[in-house]
């Protein structure tokens, strides 16, 4: 596929970029595959004792968004939302043996081996060749840093970090920490609201690799920044190349 660029910064400036930043969920390995997959199978436990007139899975959703100021992201939290959602919108019809299915399987998210995305190793080692590489994401600590842990990519990563947010204070913050300028940083990731838009916002650059499935919370009708989108995420070390 022949990648699409939209290139928002000056062709003089572009030989700065010295340390690109990968996002984790859905740019390196599958996700949102599983989330839909929990949420189908909500739909098909808890439906049955829903009253007629509820949009089931509407009442999840905004269920979901509005726990993030409290729980944040991740498997443990769309948990939260699931029981919580099942609880209320039956007015606590819902059978216990119900509720136990749905801690079970994530329970069994929790657990599910990483799945890596077709060309992740070879990218992560041919810009590991030519830049300074981190991995940025957000979620459950827990959860997030076993993945990182067990995919076997973790030895490719200078800096690796957990976010409860990623927005331009975040990225300002682990800049600062990690001691690195926000004009020679590349931000790689499959959200454009996450991984693209905030960096470009304090001076970055953003690369949006899109992945075939994206959570709703995540999309951007109408972005205020131009950016880099690429078709696949191999084709990162040949944009680096060309902004050498």
């Amino acid at each position: 596929m022949t990648p699409h660029i939209v290139d928002h910064h000056d062709p003089s400036t572009r030989s700065q970029i010295e340390v690109v930043a990968f996002d984790a969920d859905d740019t390196l390995w599958r996700n949102e595959e599983f989330f839909r997959g929990a949420e189908d199978l909500f739909m098909e436990l808890v439906g049955p004792y829903v009253p007629d007139g509820v949009d089931l899975r509407a009442a999840l959703t905004s269920v979901e968004v509005g726990n993030i100021s409290l729980s944040g992201y991740g498997v443990k939290a769309f948990g939260l939302s699931m029981v919580e959602c099942a609880v209320t919108v039956t007015a606590g019809r819902v059978p216990a043996s119900v509720i136990g299915r749905i801690v079970d399987h994530v329970h069994d998210l929790l657990r599910h081996p990483v799945e890596i995305l077709d060309g992740v190793p070879e990218t992560l080692a041919a810009v590991g060749a030519t830049h300074r590489v981190v991995l940025i994401t957000k979620g459950d600590l827990v959860h997030q840093t076993r993945k990182v842990r067990t995919s076997g990519l973790e030895h490719h990563f200078e800096h690796v970090a957990v976010v409860l947010e990623k927005d331009p204070d975040a990225y300002r913050r682990l800049l600062s920490e990690w001691d690195i300028n926000p004009a020679t940083f590349a931000m790689v990731g499959n959200s454009v609201r996450s991984d693209v838009l905030p960096v470009v916002e304090i001076g970055g650059f953003g690369i949006h690799v899109p992945y075939h499935l994206t959570w709703h919370h995540e999309t951007v009708d109408d972005p205020e920044h131009s950016y880099a989108e690429l078709g696949s995420i191999r084709d990162v070390p040949a944009w680096l190349a060309g902004h050498a």
